[in-house]
């Protein structure tokens, strides 16, 4: 009699089992459609937000360029103000869009193998030609991070702000050097290896109190570093973060600021993987 009961109790509980499997799997699916259309809709908010800046902003360059002399002085200034307005919302605008992208390639676990010293090539060869980059910055990749399962746009774009930053604010003539390194994971959250990014310069370095604003957006430690709105490193540590990663940021004043940014390898997926 009680090994009917056990024979009894065990095809109950398998059966509810089963049962939670099937929810969970409806479940999983149901999820994965709501954040395929939160994301839809997220990007398209984004490009809505951008369309009207840029709009603007021409209705205002032609305002501008056909105010007659008789046109008073504080009505010019208050358009060139608007223009200054729209310009950071089409910065913001690329800010989002770009987070966003990342972010669904992210969710959809894509996986592409990233060359890492085409990728740095091809950072270099986009910064502006003022930076000398090409004279400047040194650069060595490990043979063993050469290639690395990542999201590419992700990691071109990290190296990309870290890079021009560290060339921004130093001297002309001051060497900027770049190591990229494998290293194992020590932190127990994977089996992943990760990705670690030295960006090292020469420059002024960094006051102390500003280390931990500079990741916040529109902090800059100089006006005349250029015309963004002060948005790169708050991309660098929202890109890195939301790959699991991080960054850390060391600098002595007078000797030069390192940056350290750590971005874990993404595992190889059945599920829309790029590998090349």
């Amino acid at each position: 009699m009680k090994v009917q009961t056990d024979v009894d109790t065990s095809r109950a509980l398998l059966r509810l089992l089963n049962e939670a499997r099937t929810e969970a799997d409806e479940l999983r699916k149901r999820l994965e459609k709501d954040e395929r259309v939160l994301l839809s809709t997220r990007i398209i908010m984004g490009h809505e937000l951008k369309r009207p800046a840029t709009a603007i902003r021409g209705y205002l360059d032609l305002a501008l360029q056909q105010s007659g002399p008789g046109v008073h002085g504080d009505v010019r200034d208050a358009i060139k103000k608007a223009q200054d307005e729209c310009r950071l919302l089409d910065e913001l605008s690329s800010f989002f869009l770009r987070l966003l992208k990342v972010d669904g390639r992210r969710a959809e676990g894509r996986r592409e193998v990233v060359e890492m010293n085409e990728c740095i090539e091809a950072v270099l060869d986009g910064l502006p030609e003022t930076l000398h980059a090409r004279e400047r910055v040194s650069v060595h990749v490990s043979p063993d991070a050469a290639r690395f399962g990542s999201d590419a746009d992700a990691v071109r774009i990290i190296l990309e702000n870290v890079i021009e930053n560290a060339l921004l604010y130093s001297n002309p003539e001051d060497p900027v050097e770049v190591t990229v390194e494998r290293a194992p994971d020590k932190r127990g959250v994977g089996p992943a290896d990760l990705l670690k990014i030295r960006v090292v310069d020469h420059g002024t370095g960094i006051p102390e109190e500003m280390i931990n604003k500079i990741f916040k957006p529109f902090v800059k430690l100089h006006e005349n570093t250029g015309p963004g709105a002060g948005l790169g490193l708050t991309l660098v540590r929202s890109l890195a973060e939301l790959h699991g990663g991080s960054v850390f940021i060391r600098s002595e004043e007078g000797r030069g600021t390192w940056v350290f940014v750590t971005v874990p390898e993404m595992p190889e997926t059945d599920r829309g993987a790029v590998l090349s």
